[in-house]
């Protein structure tokens, strides 16, 4: 029994992914001594849809947000976690995009916690698909994420509910209210693409990036539901 519960525990160990931590204070201090002192590098990054005919242009993507943050092990380790997931089952899928985002919030967030919020850098793309960042020099990740809202029409109209349906203590109010209501219902999805890079940047080194539709990291979803409007009855079970 207690040899079961030893190898319980060491599969719990293996299993949980584990939570981001950012760099050593020292590695951090590093960088922030590198910028200060101008030893920096440039990255130049274009995003795009590859060309559909050989002579037809690429379609540059623009406002796209880019993240580049120090390399940390632990986070790569829990983003490439999460994309194992997606490919274990439905709810590992519809949970992986909400959750890689999460997850870069979060490390974001102790950065800033740590007293280093320079070290989170924030771009975006322009009107041809073009970002810029200038960087210490040193390891870096860097995330891109792109959303497009993709509504979802249904022509079934939910049924509006009646005084009946209430309990009867709502039923014999002056203002009766619904107490139970139907689920959220899905009104639409975000079609989130990812891109991951680990970048090294070396002082006054410009690194070029071409990221597009053939070399996407991470493709998923983010689910947007709506509750259904609260009804509410007048005493003789006519609808306010």
């Amino acid at each position: 029994m207690i040899r079961r519960l030893v190898v319980l525990a060491l599969l719990i160990v293996v299993t949980t992914p584990a939570m981001a931590e950012p760099p050593s204070p020292a590695a951090l201090e590093a960088l922030r001594r590198r910028g200060l002192a101008k030893m920096s590098g440039t990255v130049d990054g274009r995003m795009y849809l590859e060309r559909a005919k050989p002579n037809a242009p690429d379609e540059p993507l623009a406002g796209v947000g880019v993240l580049l943050v120090p390399r940390s092990d632990t986070l790569r380790e829990q983003l490439d976690s999460l994309k194992r997931q997606a490919r274990d089952s439905m709810r590992g899928f519809r949970e992986a995009a909400p959750a890689v985002r999460a997850a870069l919030e979060e490390h974001e967030r102790e950065l800033w916690q740590a007293g280093y919020p320079d070290v989170a850098v924030r771009v975006a793309t322009d009107a041809a698909g073009a970002f810029r960042a200038v960087l210490p020099a040193g390891a870096w990740l860097l995330v891109a994420e792109r959303r497009v809202f993709v509504p979802v029409h249904t022509s079934r109209v939910p049924d509006a509910p009646s005084a009946s349906a209430l309990d009867p203590l709502a039923r014999y109010s002056t203002l009766a209210y619904q107490h139970f209501l139907p689920t959220a219902r899905l009104v639409g999805f975000d079609a989130v693409t990812v891109w991951l890079r680990e970048l090294g940047v070396a002082a006054g080194e410009t690194v070029t990036l071409e990221l597009h539709d053939r070399g996407v990291w991470l493709s998923g979803l983010a689910e947007e539901t709506e509750a259904p409007r609260r009804v509410r009855f007048t005493p003789g079970g006519r609808k306010r």
